[in-house]
């Protein structure tokens, strides 16, 4: 896509651009993470799971409608913005779960995600310019001849339509609705309590005022920042290979890359997925009994 635009002269420059819509992804994410936590905590889980689906599949239609540069980076930004609800699945999945399976469950979390990352890169490689490459379905097509990107960020947005309505009909908001305020509607019965949660919450913040306060600074232990730190390079590292290989890949060889067309790199994205999903289903587990999590770590 980026190769197709007017301010790309030479294919060094497709890296350049290509990564400035990375960013502005990861930037808005990054910047509304934390909000989406907080907002989540206010309204509940779902609606902030399912305005995180909505948008995710707007701004995906946006991005594959992208005739400019300008116009895809307003799109990637956007969908980053969306996409930092996302954080809140972990909440719901610690909410719903306890110590006996707490661990499987978060453990299925990365699994889910980075075959999710490799499955949607063999999507765009392998439904991209569907005119060129699958003439016999899409050769008189006007609209995939005119947006030659748009099939496979429906494909995508497809997904996220799918999960919209499961999400909608199928999940149950997960935090506990006595943590969020609501007005007393007057009514007394068997069940009202005898002290109001606004009484509670009053005592607990006298009885908090005289102990000790805790700040978010001191949850930053050395055991916190070492985890935090090991895990800035991991993810690091993945963020690397996710974006660089599909760009290496596509760079001609007189350049120094590989030389590969979309499809090509599509096909090489799911047989990493298959790996990953085998690695960590497969060998892990034995790893992981053998020698412990914190030296598979």
């Amino acid at each position: 896509m980026v190769g197709d635009f007017d301010i790309v002269h030479d294919s060094k420059d497709i890296a350049f651009y290509a990564g400035l819509l990375t960013m502005s992804y990861q930037f808005l994410r990054t910047l509304t993470i934390i909000h989406w936590g907080i907002l989540s905590d206010r309204i509940g889980r779902r609606p902030v799971i399912l305005m995180g689906l909505l948008g995710d599949l707007l701004t995906f239609v946006l991005f594959g409608v992208s005739k400019s540069f300008k116009w895809a980076l307003v799109a990637r930004s956007l969908n980053g913005f969306f996409t930092g609800g996302t954080v809140v699945i972990k909440s719901i999945i610690a909410e719903i779960s306890d110590d006996t399976n707490r661990g499987r469950m978060m453990a299925m979390f990365p699994l889910m995600w980075h075959f999710g990352s490799m499955l949607g890169g063999a999507i765009g490689g392998l439904f991209v310019d569907p005119v060129k490459n699958y003439p016999g379905l899409f050769g008189n097509s006007i609209l995939f001849r005119e947006y030659p990107y748009l099939l496979p960020c429906l494909v995508g947005s497809s997904i996220s339509l799918f999960g919209l309505v499961v999400g909608y009909f199928q999940l149950e908001e997960t935090l506990d609705i006595k943590s969020i305020a609501r007005p007393s509607s007057g009514i007394v019965s068997e069940a009202t309590p005898l002290v109001s949660e606004a009484q509670s919450e009053e005592g607990r913040c006298r009885i908090g005022s005289e102990s000790e306060q805790f700040s978010k600074w001191d949850i930053l232990t050395p055991t916190v920042i070492r985890i935090l730190i090991t895990n800035l390079v991991l993810c690091l590292a993945i963020s690397m290979h996710n974006q660089l290989y599909p760009i290496f890949a596509a760079t001609d060889i007189a350049d120094g890359g590989l030389g590969m067309d979309a499809r090509t790199i599509g096909y090489s994205f799911m047989l990493c997925g298959l790996l990953v999903v085998y690695m960590q289903l497969a060998l892990y587990p034995k790893y992981e009994r053998k020698y412990g999590a914190l030296e598979c770590y």
